[in-house]
């Protein structure tokens, strides 16, 4: 099998206004995405809070450290350490600290690209269970990495082989971590003098975690406009046993929007009394491998980044949606721990460089993929895999010619202002997938309904599909019992992307069998 393997640059931005120009049209389209997409705005307003008030927050620390402000401030700071393309990746995490169970546990883990030359960041959360094999400790979930390290190392050993985890997995190199625990949260929300957050619905959970204890306690919070301390901040940010884990994201959305909102209302940076306070309580909940030179660098950089430039995604165990690369394997195999692995890992690999450096997830060129032969199940299939990339697939069933030898991949170029033409983002990444050659203008057959007609890119899959196309992974996978074949011709996702005729792909995937 043929298929291209390469580190994917960055491309020019030029596309972006025919991309907004065409967002109202896409969106008619894919109606039926906009709950899903909705989810991924809650989940960039959480980093989004998290990632410019660490930065605020370490850059107040530093400040009191040096004891020179004017000099600091005025400073041109460190040029930030970059990787291959010019980028800066950052691993921020969160632990529980000194006085909660699992102290060192690092169960949220995101790594943030930063693009200069766009002025923009885009981040990648990991689960916390996601199994990792270790040489030195065998394999354990990777929020254990770091406590594992530290309990036999130092502090900056066990971060560095975080870093090193993280890049092993994603292929992405680390320049800088960021960590800040649960006290740090606390003290972050008092210092600002509590939080205003809007409850939609009334909290009840008797089984609140009591810290140092087996036994739990109850939190409740009426619904409506409430002003939060930190202590209940944080009972609001991590109750989940009474609501679902996407509840308790929209809380933590929630919070952290109001976190930074505060910061920045308060003019934090210029009130000196504030500053000392701020410091003294958040000292010891802090930790960076970022000086304070670099930390002014970051911060001259980052004033330029706005919301809409800030983008995040997740790798999850929904194996046909967006970043769902991951399963859950057989308990016993795992000592009946929990766990999820990858179905394939240089596809996380691939996953990442097409996510941080390309713009194929933000364009969202609308995608059609097309069965070319009698083979069922075909075009299901690849839908499947172009969704775990978060390509914008429209519309997936038969193409015109059922008995095509040869697979090709249609692609309408997106035309600027100056008459320039410039291929969809999308078509690089389909075609480190898909190795089939790629030609101009989309036939118009492909085109005729409301839904097609809108479309960028068009793939045909032909007889030639096993030599030219990488399998799904997710057929073969280890640690399972044996997968059944199902037949889905009544799916949701069959009835928003397929049309309602004869010529219709009948589909007989093979489907995991997947446990929680």
């Amino acid at each position: 099998m043929k298929i291209k393997k390469r580190r994917i640059r960055n491309k020019t931005r030029k596309v972006k206004k025919i991309i907004q120009d065409k967002k109202e049209s896409i969106t008619q389209n894919t109606a039926k995405k906009n709950d899903s997409a909705s989810k991924k705005v809650a989940i960039l307003a959480i980093v989004t809070g998290l990632f410019i008030l660490l930065v605020l927050i370490i850059f107040v620390i530093n400040l009191i450290k040096s004891f020179n402000f004017e000099s600091l401030v005025f400073s041109f700071g460190k040029d930030l350490k970059t990787d291959q393309n010019n980028r800066t990746n950052f691993l921020l995490i969160g632990h529980g600290g000194a006085q909660h169970d699992g102290a060192n546990l690092t169960d949220t883990i995101i790594i943030a690209n930063l693009n200069y030359q766009n002025n923009e960041v885009k981040m990648l959360s990991l689960p916390r269970d996601l199994y990792i094999e270790d040489k030195q400790t065998g394999g354990q979930r990777i929020n254990k990495i770091y406590d594992t390290y530290l309990n036999r190392y130092d502090k900056q050993t066990a971060q560095e082989k975080l870093k090193n985890t993280i890049n092993e997995l994603t292929g992405i190199e680390i320049q800088y971590i960021i960590m800040v625990d649960f006290n740090g949260f606390v003290k972050i929300i008092d210092a600002l003098g509590g939080i205003e957050v809007n409850v939609e619905e009334a909290i009840y959970d008797p089984y609140y975690p009591l810290d140092g204890t087996i036994r739990y306690q109850t939190f409740q919070l009426p619904a409506g406009r409430q002003t939060l301390d930190g202590e209940t901040a944080l009972k609001y940010a991590r109750s989940r046993k009474t609501t679902s884990d996407f509840d308790r994201a929209k809380r933590q959305q929630q919070i952290l929007a109001a976190a930074k909102e505060k910061a920045l209302s308060m003019e934090l940076l210029t009130d000196v009394g504030r500053i000392k306070n701020l410091y003294n309580s958040l000292s010891d909940s802090f930790e960076s491998d970022l000086t304070v030179a670099e930390i002014i660098e970051l911060g001259r950089v980052g004033k330029d980044i706005n919301r809409n430039n800030i983008h995040t995604q997740v790798i999850s165990d929904d194996f046909t949606n967006c970043g769902g690369f991951l399963y859950t394997p057989n308990r016993e195999l795992f000592g009946g721990a929990a766990v999820l692995l990858p179905a394939d890992e240089e596809i996380i690999h691939d996953f990442s460089d097409n996510y941080f450096y390309t713009d194929a997830i933000e364009e969202a060129a609308p995608i059609q993929i097309l069965n070319a032969t009698k083979t069922p199940g075909l075009a299901g299939t690849y839908l499947n895999m172009l969704s775990r990339h978060c390509l914008n697939t429209v519309y997936y069933g038969n193409a015109t010619n059922r008995d095509q030898a040869n697979s090709v991949i249609y692609y309408e170029p997106y035309i600027t202002e100056e008459e320039e033409k410039i291929k969809p983002s999308a078509l690089e990444v389909i075609t480190s997938m898909i190795d089939a050659p790629t030609v101009e203008g989309i036939p118009s057959e492909y085109l005729e309904t409301e839904r097609r007609a809108n479309s960028k890119i068009v793939i045909e899959l032909g007889k030639d599909f096993k030599s030219i196309a990488k399998p799904d992974p997710f057929n073969n996978l280890l640690y399972l019992a044996p997968a059944t074949n199902t037949t889905n011709e009544t799916s949701d996702k069959t009835d928003s992307l397929s049309e309602n005729n004869q010529n219709n792909e009948v589909e007989n995937t093979l489907t995991p069998n997947i446990t929680e």
